[in-house]
């Protein structure tokens, strides 16, 4: 009785952890083609002469304008841009120039 109650525990815990995996390599698989979507597009459109419409609509999923704000007697306001497949890109901040 007390194997069979193992078994059974053993059993229920390998049964979620299939679950996981499975869903780990289901999301990794959608990343993936949404990354080689993206790509493809970025192959289509190398040599753009002229931003269009469709061309937005291809690559841009929404954009996120923030509050503007002042810093230092400055205005300044955020945009977050969210491009289809891939989603938000972080950019690196600019290094300022010392003197």
């Amino acid at each position: 009785m007390k194997l069979t109650a193992t078994y059974k525990t053993e059993q229920a815990q390998l049964q979620n952890r299939i679950t996981e995996l499975q869903q780990f390599l289901d999301n990794t698989k959608e990343k993936s083609l949404n990354d080689e979507h993206f790509l493809s597009l970025v192959r289509k459109y190398t040599d753009i002469k002229e931003l269009d419409a469709e061309i937005i609509r291809q690559f841009i999923e929404k954009i996120i304008v923030y509050k503007a704000e002042k810093v230092d007697g400055h205005r300044q306001q955020h945009i977050e841009v969210i491009f289809n497949c891939i989603g938000a890109v972080e950019l690196p901040k600019p290094k300022e120039k010392t003197a």
